[in-house]
């Protein structure tokens, strides 16, 4: 059985217990024990639910348990009955990656992107040779309309309510198998109601705020509180695996308290850090644990899809949000005639993504003559987004010569796919601006000292900030300064970027004396709006990188990448 829906499922029906996974299912790998052991699985887990729920007279509640039942078993018995098929539909789907990342938009990257179309590619042939696979998404659909007329109707409880919402969720995304895109949209805006649920608002505010009323019902209230964010994991956990859209946690459905507003996914550990949620699920569903360091924060870029794009010498890497990484390029590109020299040497200065998620690479080059002359030049290569042709490659000689060991350069790609590039930690105080081929059409001058960081905005102006600075200083394209960011007393700037989504320029700060990190959001006028708590990071600087689709994310020197 394809791992894909094995993860949906155990997922899915987890969900009805609070739980985003079944620790057996997770365990699991692909072939015909995992066909028995998840059925056994998943029947038991819903057996267990229709216990749960014998005892409620709830029409509705009971109608769509029964269909959702109905729905899995089919679900379960047309993947079974098609273990034939279902071999044969991997394999094509296998060979046919090429031409489906073909039929895709060019600004969605392959690999994630891929996952969703083989779900789909596998479903859309599984409802060809199994009539069993129709028929449970009928049953599904059923489930799926039960459920919303048990959770409008507001004469049942809230917590019959949370439990119709799980339901809803459940039946939408497995109905909803062959097109992720059309479940994430529906659960989104249906996740909307029920955050703003008046009792459901009452329910945080208590849970959070405390008081005299978070005496009375606390058993109760912290089972409603685990349930809504379980819906919230699951769900994210879903469209960033397999939509072909990026939801920023940064902008998730959030639930309004009295005096502020609660993202479920960002502020996640004020809940699973307490002692009445256990030890469950601690981690947030937007932190992605690697199995490896990242060992260099500053060589990484981010592209449509929330792929981490890692260089270091010459190699380039990209690490997919759940964890898997592969090296994508191993750099030879031959430069110029320094590369017929005996002594030539290569390496990666700077990397970008585009809007089409095109890969820019800024690549150094030297080779030393026999009378001990050294010759150096930096080379623009642009590849595709699987890093494997170069589709333009430019000398950029208005660049001043540079040692190695003395030349780092920042590069960003604007929104009119101007190239945007500075050295940082150099004596050369220019900020240079090329056309998309590498052709220079302006430079100027900053008065920035130790100048680190560097990001551009949605409207092209250029962010640059010092190492552990007080100020991030903005200016125009054609070099004419705009704004200064003053930062909250204490604070001291560790990153830079653009939250494309939510429009705002993002400061990623640590507290002097401390090692606190947080980020404060700006609006273009240069406004101080928030300040959040992001996280404490030891004796490691982060770095913050985002795209102009959206993607925006957080990335530690060890094992950690953050989505907001």
């Amino acid at each position: 059985m394809s791992s894909i829906v094995t993860s949906i499922l155990s997922s899915t029906v987890g969900l009805l217990w609070n739980k985003a996974r079944d620790a057996t299912a997770k365990k699991l790998k692909d072939g015909d024990i995992t066909d028995a052991k998840l059925r056994e699985t998943v029947v038991r887990e819903l057996n267990d639910v229709k216990t749960k729920i014998d005892g409620l007279s709830r029409k509705d509640l009971l109608s769509s348990y029964s269909f959702l039942q109905e729905g899995v078993q089919l679900l379960i018995l047309s993947l079974d009955k098609s273990k034939g098929e279902w071999k044969a539909v991997q394999s094509e789907t296998q060979d046919n990656r090429g031409e489906m990342s073909r039929m895709s938009n060019s600004n969605e990257s392959a690999d994630i992107l891929n996952k969703a179309l083989e779900l789909s590619h596998i479903m859309g042939k599984l409802k060809i040779v199994s009539n069993e696979s129709g028929c449970a998404k009928e049953r599904l659909k059923d489930a799926r309309k039960e459920a919303t007329h048990a959770f409008c109707n507001e004469a049942l409880n809230i917590q019959d309510r949370i439990f119709a919402a799980k339901l809803r969720v459940v039946s939408e995304m497995l109905e909803c198998l062959d097109n992720p895109d059309i479940a994430a949209t529906s659960c989104l805006l249906f996740l909307e109601k029920l955050h703003d649920l008046p009792a459901v608002r009452n329910i945080f505010s208590v849970y959070l705020g405390g008081g005299v009323k978070s005496i009375f019902s606390k058993a109760e209230r912290v089972e409603n509180v685990k349930s809504v964010m379980m819906i919230n994991y699951v769900l994210y956990q879903f469209v960033s695996r397999f939509s072909s859209k990026y939801y920023s946690a940064f902008a998730w459905p959030t639930i309004q308290l009295s005096n502020r507003s609660f993202n479920p996914i960002w502020n996640w550990e004020e809940v699973s850090t307490r002692k009445s949620w256990g030890k469950e699920l601690t981690q947030p569903p937007n932190e992605t644990k690697l199995d490896r360091n990242i060992n260099y924060v500053y060589n990484i870029s981010v592209n449509s899809r929330g792929q981490i794009v890692e260089w270091d010498d010459n190699d380039i890497e990209l690490i997919s949000r759940t964890g898997e990484s592969k090296v994508v390029n191993q750099f030879s590109v031959p430069s110029t005639e320094v590369k017929e020299r005996e002594d030539f040497k290569q390496e990666i200065l700077g990397l970008a993504v585009d809007q089409e998620n095109n890969v820019y690479v800024l690549l150094y080059c030297e080779a030393t003559s026999q009378n001990g002359n050294v010759d150096s030049l930096v080379v623009l290569c642009i590849l595709d987004e699987h890093c494997d042709r170069v589709k333009h490659k430019r000398e950029l000689d208005f660049l001043p010569n540079h040692k190695r060991h003395d030349l780092r350069l920042s590069l960003e790609i604007n929104k009119n796919n101007n190239i945007v590039m500075t050295p940082t930690k150099s004596d050369d105080h220019h900020v240079y601006i090329c056309d998309h081929t590498g052709q220079l059409r302006n430079k100027f001058e900053h008065e920035i000292s130790d100048l680190h960081y560097m990001s551009v905005s949605d409207n092209n102006e250029i962010m640059l900030a010092s190492f552990l600075g007080d100020v991030v200083e903005i200016y125009t394209e054609e070099g004419n300064p705009k704004l200064k960011l003053e930062l909250p007393a204490g604070h001291m700037v560790c990153g830079t970027s653009f939250h494309f989504v939510i429009r705002k320029i993002i400061v990623l700060t640590m507290v002097s004396g401390g090692y606190s990190c947080f980020l404060h959001c700006y609006s273009e006028k240069g406004e101080l709006e928030t300040s959040k708590f992001c996280l404490n990071d030891g004796e490691d600087i982060p770095r913050i990188t985002s795209h102009p689709c959206g993607p925006v994310a957080i990335v530690r020197e060890g094992r950690n990448i953050i989505d907001i």
